[in-house]
């Protein structure tokens, strides 16, 4: 599966563990109710009809907002479970952000925030910098060459770009006498530091840390020296990590290849349609002055939140937050664009053809977060192939044994959304015969509506998801962080739940009826056929991330 989708995991195991969760749901009410209040999420605890009613949803935790003169915004949520925090920096940057022709920019950036600063990351910034610079140069003299004998395949000046070449790898063998590997890793290790990561979506870019409440002013310290400092420092090293990274994601992974044309077909507007690892002609030519200026634009304080969640007194955050991060100077940030997807006028096709089992994926246009139908929408996807008693899953994989795997659900981001529907045929059935069967249950889905059954057990299994996601600080934080960056308000992650206990089931008809028709839809076949790409190599890079999209 993509990375970017991976946000919505449809994978079996994860559908067979919210089977277990639900088959005992009715008998052991009580006792999961009591796991929810150890999580603390009031919100869960109240009836259905309180749940639905009008009042502003609320953590039972005291939470408190700050924004700096320079407009970085904080949000400080108290939970005193144990004595550690969690932090959550989100930059309003991610690839759809990218220009074109930098396309995997915005990700590759996220790799170059681990290198380090003049703080930390080498033993003599000084030293270092000129041949950092040196090497750029050279970089361009070899993108120049390169591009010269694209240009003119009868002239290639091999000897040349072979010199080129070689003066780089001797250059940067010299800037790699400076370098002290994974610096900011080990500070925090050293310093109880778990979880450390961080993720590039279309709409954002997140860093991710746990640490033990006393080493607060320890993450102020090297977090903002990252926005304020940061050196961009292996750049075309990791740029070919990030190159070996897409090989094995999309390149030589069939269902990566499927993902990457069904998005670049579906959607023709808004830039979702660029993948977030790069397209590969643009990854190859993407440049260290490129990086730095892509930096200088969109990570600046007032294009950024932090959201920390743990055993944390506010005035203490505010006083650290506005010593370390309040001197880093504001910047002007592009206005972000008015993006919208035009209204698909009829159904788009797109095939794809690897040497792998065949699969089937149904793209409907939806709207964008926070549009009133994500909601009945929500609902409608779990109602149709969200676990084993899913009606697709009784239907087409029990009853009548034509796929082996269904899945169906939104994913909807900033500016625009998809619901999806996801089949593999189950042999020797066809591509043609499963889509013809989801077509027709797709359209009874629009006169069949949801049971008061099957509304209390979508209900329930979307709450216990939930209940899931915000258990832990890092889970909250980063709930909450991507409702303040992608819908405005961090209590939108709150109101999310309410307002799915009222959706009814005329909502869930209404909204099947707009969306699931095939001139809403593209269709994208992964059919067997063709060679297999040559396997990706092991790149050179840091301690394992997960590099993943949430939104």
């Amino acid at each position: 599966m993509a990375p970017d989708l991976q946000a919505w995991n449809f994978s079996r195991k994860l559908r067979q563990r919210n089977e277990r969760i639900m088959s005992g749901w009715t008998a052991n009410r009580e006792i999961l109710r009591r796991v929810i209040a150890a999580f603390a999420l009031l919100l869960l605890l109240l009836p259905a009809a309180a749940r639905a009613s009008a009042a502003p949803a609320t953590l039972p935790f005291p939470v408190t907002e700050h924004r700096l003169k320079n407009g970085m915004r904080f949000l400080i949520v108290e939970r005193r479970e144990s004595p550690t925090f969690s932090a959550y920096l989100r930059f309003k940057v991610g690839s759809v952000n990218d220009s074109p022709g930098q396309t995997g920019l915005a990700h590759l950036l996220e790799h170059m925030m681990f290198k380090g600063t003049a703080l930390f990351g080498s033993s003599d910034p000084e030293a270092e910098r000129p041949l950092l610079e040196r090497i750029d140069a050279l970089q361009a003299q070899l993108q120049a060459e390169r591009a010269k004998t694209r240009r003119n395949a009868n002239v290639p000046d091999a000897a040349k770009i072979a010199a080129l070449e070689k003066e780089i790898a001797a250059s940067q063998a010299e800037a790699n006498r400076f370098i002290v590997r994974n610096e900011l890793w080990e500070i925090y290790r050293r310093n109880g530091g778990t979880r450390l990561n961080a993720s590039t979506s279309r709409d954002g870019t997140q860093y991710y840390i746990s640490l033990p409440r006393n080493r607060l002013e320890l993450w102020a310290l090297l977090e903002s020296d990252r926005i304020r400092n940061p050196v961009f420092r292996e750049f075309y090293t990791e740029r070919d990590v990030v190159q070996e990274e897409r090989r094995e994601r999309v390149d030589t992974s069939p269902r990566g290849q499927l993902w990457e044309a069904a998005l670049a077909t579906a959607f023709v507007a808004v830039p979702y349609r660029q993948p977030t690892l790069g397209w590969p002609g643009d990854l190859a030519n993407l440049t260290r002055p490129q990086a730095e200026a892509y930096f200088r634009t969109f990570y600046a304080p007032n294009n950024a939140l932090a959201v920390l969640v743990g055993d944390l007194d506010p005035a203490e955050v505010i006083r650290i937050a506005e010593r370390y991060f309040g001197a880093i100077p504001s910047q002007p940030v592009p206005t972000e664009p008015l993006l919208q997807e035009p209204p698909q006028g009829g159904e788009r096709r797109v095939r794809v053809e690897f040497p792998a089992e065949p699969h089937l994926l149904m793209l409907y246009q939806g709207p964008a977060a926070g549009h009133p139908d994500t909601y009945p929408l929500w609902v409608l996807g779990s109602l149709l192939g969200d676990g084993r008693s899913s009606r697709l899953y009784t239907r087409l994989v029990e009853e009548r044994r034509l796929v082996t795997s269904i899945a169906v659900g939104p994913w909807f981001l900033r500016h625009a959304g998809l619901v999806v529907v996801q089949a593999t045929p189950r042999a020797p059935h066809t591509l043609e015969e499963v889509e013809a069967a989801l077509s027709e249950e797709l359209e009874r889905s629009a006169s069949e509506g949801p049971s008061a059954r099957e509304l209390e057990k979508v209900r329930n299994q979307i709450e216990m998801e939930a209940v899931s996601s915000l258990a832990s600080n890092g889970g909250l934080a980063a709930r909450l962080g991507d409702a303040w960056a992608i819908l405005g308000d961090w209590r939108l992650a709150l109101e999310e739940l309410r307002r799915i206990q009222a959706v009814t089931a005329e909502d869930v008809l209404a909204v099947a009826k707009k969306y699931l028709t095939p001139q809403h839809r593209t269709v994208a076949s992964l059919v067997r056929g063709g060679k297999r790409p040559a396997s990706a190599s092991p790149g050179q890079a840091g301690p394992a991330r997960q590099v993943w999209e949430s939104q």
